[in-house]
């Protein structure tokens, strides 16, 4: 749909409409300026309209305070109707409320139920973070074979972050079989994300020679990329090499 649909059919209370055009405003596509006073204006009627597309987008602007004032309790019952209609993004954001107890008490049981649906809707992030609460006991017992298990779920789509996590895990034999080789590869795989971790931990191992060819060019090479991402680490390391 064109702008002009698209506004002709949000007025007629179309929440499918109502959502794009508050995309626009949203991002100042469209050659429209972006607005999010009126994005939220937009948002929120789709969600008066029971739209759970809509009412994910609203309740995201009164977390963040974005075209109106933030209500965090407003959000947490916009995210819960939502998410109940089985909206994907809904279920991670409000499992991360949950989480972060945001509008609501901590509450790790229920946001780990919350990711988990998210995960089995398909959000390979609900997946990583549900690795990340188990590998490091968040909320429950540290389960390290279960976080591996989650990363290596989540890899599946080439999330780089599961792909780190899995390989350090890997390299250090934890809830997996110790193999360096193993763990290389999955350090480049998310190095074909331009991962900053993982250039870092190739670097690392360049200088090791654990589970790769031992050579202070390579670690270099790594390390280099690492540092110009930000990592303090491979500059640090940077500048105990020798000269070239």
């Amino acid at each position: 749909m064109g702008l002009r649909e698209v506004m002709d059919k949000a007025s007629g209370g179309d929440p499918r409409a109502q959502n794009a055009l508050g995309y626009y405003y949203y991002k100042g596509d469209g050659g429209v300026d972006r607005d999010v006073d009126r994005a939220f204006i937009w948002f929120n009627m789709a969600a008066d309209a029971g739209d759970p597309e809509g009412e994910c987008n609203a309740a995201y602007m009164y977390v963040h305070a974005e075209g109106t004032n933030a209500n965090l309790e407003e959000a947490i019952r916009l995210y819960t109707d939502s998410a109940e209609k089985g909206y994907v993004q809904s279920m991670f954001n409000l499992a991360h409320m949950y989480s972060d107890g945001l509008g609501v008490e901590q509450d790790w049981s229920k946001a780990i139920d919350w990711y988990t649906k998210a995960m089995d809707g398909g959000s390979a992030l609900a997946c990583y973070r549900l690795g990340v609460i188990y590998e490091e006991g968040r909320g429950v017992e540290p389960d390290p074979p279960k976080a591996a298990s989650l990363y290596r779920k989540c890899t599946e789509t080439g999330y780089s972050k599961a792909l780190v996590r899995l390989g350090v895990m890997t390299l250090e034999g934890r809830g997996v079989k110790k193999d360096p080789a193993a763990a290389s590869k999955l350090f480049l795989k998310a190095s074909e994300d331009s991962n900053a971790d993982a250039y870092l931990w190739l670097g690392k191992m360049s200088l090791s020679g654990e589970g790769m060819v031992k050579s202070v060019n390579n670690a270099r090479k790594w390390l280099t990329k690492a540092s110009v991402r930000g990592s303090e680490e491979a500059k640090d390391l940077l500048g105990m090499l020798p000269p070239r």
